[in-house]
């Protein structure tokens, strides 16, 4: 077939985003659950009447769908969701990083420079050191009067699902309640002001109880034994605030890792909605959403015990009430759901199961490093800097120069250290990952070590080396450590949910995907022209 002249092209286009105008719905919510890995929907699901439920049953539900980066956290799952870009792209790379200019570590959002709207002395976050741009950002450049909205548990999954320019973003931050910062807006709206008033008496006197009625304490019942902290799983009721209690960090810690985060993100969401009168007015308006108390009691308490499957059953409600909430505001409107990561339980119960697991405690880890590069290269100084975890290592040039080391020979001598230790899968320098192509070709579910840690390196934000473990380990020890957590390239990390909900015809597909596959997938069913993207656009079939 010949290729229509330039102006017929145009005008096909201008037709085709004509008709994807008069389709779009007038609300659009982006569901993203800290740490539901698929590997809980799979475990759960059969259990669950509520939201997750309906949503696998009513949807287009991706089964394989694969973060298909190497670090998995946090901060750059949130960058990629609705960026369909890779953290090599968002600049995203790990929740923190060393920051060579300054010396330091730094957080992927925080911001010297904005102001936090509830407490103006208060430096607070923003998306200063997000690259590029996501779906709200096209849709309010493209679509006259659209608006885009982020609110979550956590301000860095908030910031970095708002892409560049949100209508407006909000994160949880303790007592307080939801909040912003000066990047976004000068002052709190009003209907946030007022659901921030009347946290308080919400906040008095709280217990995590069953959600089951009555009590059936059914699952793991355990408990593990560290220096300084007994770990109990299926300890419930637990407190979380008694009468006269102050509402302090300790209060802020307990309520985080307890259902009660989701509910409140749940009531913000629902006061966002309709004190912005979300889906209301003629143009289309993005919601994203994200749920934060999967991620903390995934982190405290793993990912099979009895909180887990409490949170879940609680979780599945949440949703329920929020897609009610959704549909009443606009009967056509689309969501989707997906995660920023999986996780994985504690690895004492993985041990008890026969899994391979284990801890490393990451400054011995890295002490046994240094010691091994000082007997080497016979220094007394320090080779590297500090890291937050040992996945990442960066070199300290200055003392390589004082020192007259031939860089190239320390990587070397630090490259195969790591290859020889037990825990260590394996590892790659910077220039090794930068002669490695990113947008590598093949099934997400066979990406390789090289290819994953490439999507996780950004040059001037990466270590000098990127090191990758071995399945079923887990960074540090309690107390002052998560007993257990993520961050892997493995796929109970990477693996995670993908249901679109709207006039599609639902059912499963077991195709593998990729997260980086939402944003534009989303895009070209709005009718919107995206960005600069690593995804795909997915065929989600033909409508009801």
């Amino acid at each position: 077939m010949r290729p229509l002249p330039i102006h017929a092209a145009t005008l096909a286009a201008t037709l085709a985003l004509s008709l994807a105008a008069a389709e779009r719905p007038r609300l659009v919510v982006v569901i993203s659950v800290d740490q539901l890995s698929a590997e809980l929907m799979q475990t759960y699901g059969p259990e669950l009447t509520g939201g997750l439920a309906r949503l696998r049953r009513e949807g287009v539900s991706f089964t394989e769908a694969y973060h298909d980066h190497g670090f998995t956290e946090t901060g750059p799952g949130h960058s990629v969701l609705l960026s369909g870009r890779f953290p090599t792209h968002t600049g995203i790379v790990e929740n923190r990083w060393y920051e060579r200019a300054t010396h330091r570590l730094v957080y992927c959002v925080e911001d010297a420079g904005a102001r936090a709207l509830h407490a103006p002395g208060q430096a607070s976050s923003s998306n200063a050191r997000f690259l590029g741009d996501g779906l709200g950002d096209w849709l309010q450049a493209q679509v006259p009067g659209g608006r885009a909205f982020a609110v979550s548990g956590k301000d860095r999954a908030a910031i970095l699902m708002a892409g560049r320019r949100p209508t407006g973003a909000f994160w949880f931050t303790g007592a307080a309640g939801f909040t912003s910062s000066s990047t976004y807006a000068a002052r709190l709206p009003e209907w946030l002001v007022r659901f921030d008033g009347g946290l308080r008496d919400r906040f008095a006197t709280q217990s995590w109880l069953w959600a089951k009625a009555p009590a059936t304490p059914e699952g793991r019942v355990a408990t593990w034994t560290f220096p300084g902290q007994v770990i109990r799983n299926g300890a419930l009721p637990r407190l979380i605030q008694g009468a006269g209690m102050p509402l302090d960090k300790t209060f802020e810690t307990r309520f985080r890792k307890s259902p009660f985060l989701d509910e409140v993100t749940l009531e913000a969401a629902e006061a966002l909605l309709e004190g912005e009168q979300l889906g209301r007015g003629p143009a289309t308006d993005l919601l994203a959403v994200s749920f934060s108390a999967t991620d903390y009691i995934g982190h405290s308490y793993g990912t099979l015990g009895t909180e887990m499957r409490d949170q879940i059953h609680r979780l599945d409600r949440t949703v329920g009430r929020l897609l009610d909430d959704i549909r009443r505001r606009d009967p056509r409107a689309w969501v989707v759901l997906s995660a920023d990561h999986g996780g994985m339980d504690l690895p004492e119960a993985l041990a008890d199961s026969g899994f391979p697991a284990s801890r490393i405690h990451p400054p011995q880890f890295l002490n046994e490093l240094r010691a091994d590069l000082k007997a080497t290269f016979k220094v007394e100084a320090d080779l590297l800097f500090e890291s937050p975890e040992p996945n990442s290592l960066y070199l300290q040039e200055a003392a390589l120069k004082a020192a007259a080391l031939d860089r190239k020979a320390v990587l070397a001598r630090i490259q195969t250290w790591l290859r020889a230790r037990p825990e260590v899968a394996d590892a790659f320098t910077a220039e090794e990952l930068l002669a490695t192509d990113p947008a590598a070709a093949g099934s997400p579910r066979d990406s390789s070590l090289r290819v994953l840690l490439r999507r996780s390196f950004r040059p001037e934000r990466s270590g000098d080396i990127l090191v990758a473990f071995k399945p079923w380990t887990v960074f540090g020890v309690p107390p002052t450590d998560w007993p257990t957590g993520h961050g892997t390239p493995y796929a109970y990390d990477r693996r995670v949910p993908l249901i679109f909900w709207g006039p599609w015809k639902g059912g499963e597909r077991p195709e593998p995907v990729r997260t980086v596959d939402l944003a534009p997938t989303l895009a070209r069913e709005l009718g919107l022209k995206a960005g600069p993207v690593d995804g795909l656009v997915l065929d989600l079939g033909p409508q009801r």
